[in-house]
């Protein structure tokens, strides 16, 4: 008896471990490398990036389209959940992968026509211009790195399918970023107006008491 409680109990811990190298194993998959050579399609000379102390990528290419390609890859890899959300948010399809109580916030950017007027602009971008063939090739950075690397954890964790990006996406999140500095242009000094009175009066009140 003593001997199948000791084998159970080692089968047991041998299925933990198994579980727990592989959990670690899968998230490692999900790091972003900081360090060796990658292979990107559609770049025409060799692109170094390297990340300083505070992890910021600085990129060096020898043309704009490497440029452009490379940001879009290594922004992908730092930062494709946070830009999930943000187009998401632009273009009102939040409550796909939160839940209903999102829904007053995706009708409010539906109402907006932020993402009416991206889909739009887009149509109208004129396929020969500098600006049109720098989206492109920044979304198809980002785009080869969703296509050869797992999505992070928070697509595994909210049931999110990878999707490509598009140039309405970036036109609808550059909307709403515009929308979002407006609206700070409004709040912001509200927020701030009545601090900045009551530092003042404190620093211009006399002293009381005894001299």
């Amino acid at each position: 008896m003593k001997r199948i409680l000791s084998i159970t109990a080692l089968v047991v811990f041998l299925v933990l471990l198994a579980v727990l190298a592989g959990g670690a194993w899968h998230l490692y998959t999900k790091q972003p490398q900081r360090s060796g050579n990658l292979s990107l399609t559609g770049l025409q000379a060799p692109v170094t990036v390297r990340y300083d102390e505070r992890g910021v990528p600085h990129i060096e290419a020898a043309n704009e389209p490497d440029l452009y390609r490379s940001l879009g890859y290594v922004h992908a890899q730092d930062r494709l959940f946070q830009m999930e959300m943000a187009r998401r948010l632009a273009r009102g399809e939040l409550a796909e992968v939160l839940g209903p109580k999102l829904l007053d916030i995706d009708r409010l950017f539906r109402t907006l026509g932020i993402r009416a007027h991206a889909d739009e602009a887009a149509r109208k971008m004129d396929s020969n211009s500098p600006a049109y063939r720098a989206v492109l090739a920044y979304l198809d950075g980002v785009n080869q790195y969703q296509a050869t690397h797992p999505a992070p954890i928070e697509f595994d964790i909210l049931g999110i399918a990878k999707r490509p990006f598009t140039p309405q996406d970036t036109l609808s999140v550059a909307g709403y970023l515009a929308y979002s500095f407006a609206s700070a242009f409004r709040t912001e000094p509200v927020r701030r107006r009545p601090w900045t009175k009551r530092a003042r009066s404190r620093r211009c009140r006399a002293p009381t008491g005894p001299a």
